[in-house]
């Protein structure tokens, strides 16, 4: 019975399946503008946040965007908060939460592509830190995380030293 289970165990721990996984509790949806990217010029990460059905997004603790460290790419900021982002709120009984509407809340973050940027495809990852709160009032603070990706082109105006 030991080796049975052993076996199951194994077969379950190498095949990808993940049987304690975290739900995704948020559909986030990403792009980057312009797609191609030229060395030393700017881009936009646009990011868009909706709580699946039944799931209000407490503002405090605050939301926050948190963005991988990546050497092609400059941020202002590795995180952002809701509030610096201005996300809306909305009060319930004694309770605040972000305002979350299907297509209202769509925020930019801008970047710049590092002068010595590699040249092709990159991919821009992050991570939703976020308290979500139930219908029955109980909540859990989690994280979703994102990606998007655009592709640089060399930049015939930076000089090489």
């Amino acid at each position: 019975m030991g080796r049975i289970l052993l076996v199951i165990f194994l077969i379950i721990s190498f095949s990808g399946v993940n049987p304690g996984g975290q739900d995704d509790l948020l559909r986030i949806t990403t792009s980057i503008k312009p797609k191609v990217i030229r060395q030393g010029m700017e881009g936009q990460l646009t990011i868009k946040i909706l709580p699946i059905q039944g799931i209000k997004i407490a503002s405090n603790p605050d939301i926050r965007i948190n963005l991988n460290n990546n050497d092609n790419v400059q941020f202002s900021k590795v995180f952002f908060t809701g509030s610096e982002l201005d996300f809306k709120t909305i009060q319930e009984d004694d309770l605040v939460y972000y305002d979350f509407k299907s297509d209202e809340e769509e925020k930019t973050i801008t970047f710049k592509v590092n002068d010595s940027s590699l040249i092709g495809k990159h991919r821009l990852n992050g991570e939703v830190v976020f308290t979500a709160t139930f219908k029955d009032k109980w909540s859990v603070k989690t994280f979703q995380k994102f990606s998007a990706e655009f592709v640089s082109k060399r930049n015939l105006k930076i000089k090489k030293k």
